[in-house]
């Protein structure tokens, strides 16, 4: 995918988590995004980034 959106990252989330834990999960600080939370690389429109660790952790489920 070449112009990831937050639609699209939501939209995955909302598909492969319940809702609780898909918000957890942008709150949460994560090692891949450098200590910082998806919500905030989200926020400065590192959307790549994100798309990139949320579908590493989803297919290590």
């Amino acid at each position: 995918m070449s112009n990831i959106s937050k639609y699209d990252i939501l939209e995955l989330l909302a598909k492969k988590m319940p809702f609780y834990a898909a918000t957890q999960w942008l709150k949460a600080e994560n090692e891949d995004l450098d200590g910082s939370t998806p919500s905030d690389y989200m926020k400065e429109g590192k959307l790549k980034e994100v798309h990139k660790v949320l579908v590493k952790e989803l297919e290590g489920k």
